[in-house]
């Protein structure tokens, strides 16, 4: 009984990280297609950028899940998806744009590919290290068994 009301409260923790990683995300993401609407540096440094996103978004990832949600870092993706749209409305209303359409339409894209491919990058290189991190603690514990 005890067990399964501790399972409950890390499902329900794994799962507030992972709506909070969402949202956070795409903050970031939109702020990352917006700055670069204004500032043309942006863009010309955006493989740097996009690789410390792709580091720093790991980070999280690797933290906070090494328990028994390991594979809950996949449903960030899913909740990053709606939470960017949503916002991306919201800062359309707000941010003001120019009047040429077709310039923020080719970043919006361009800059949708970049944020994708950062969600996934980051995603996986995130269970990766954990995955890594869980064989190297098997292999240590299995070495010590023997």
């Amino acid at each position: 009984m005890e067990e399964a009301v501790m399972e409950q409260a890390l499902f329900k923790r794994s799962m507030r990280i992972v709506l909070l990683l969402s949202l956070i995300y795409a903050v970031a993401g939109n702020m990352f297609l917006y700055t670069a609407y204004f500032n043309s540096g942006i863009v010309k440094n955006s493989y740097i950028i996009c690789a410390l996103m792709v580091v720093a978004f790991s980070v999280p990832i690797v933290k906070w899940f090494r328990n028994r949600h390991w594979y809950f870092p996949i449903f960030i993706f899913l909740f990053w998806i709606p939470f960017s749209v949503l916002l991306a409305y919201v800062l359309s209303q707000v941010l003001p744009l120019s009047r040429n359409d077709t310039d923020f339409g080719l970043m919006l894209v361009y800059f949708l590919i970049l944020n994708v491919m950062i969600m996934l990058l980051s995603i996986a290189l995130g269970m990766l290290i954990n995955a890594g991190w869980l064989l190297r603690e098997r292999y240590k514990r299995a070495k010590k068994q023997n």
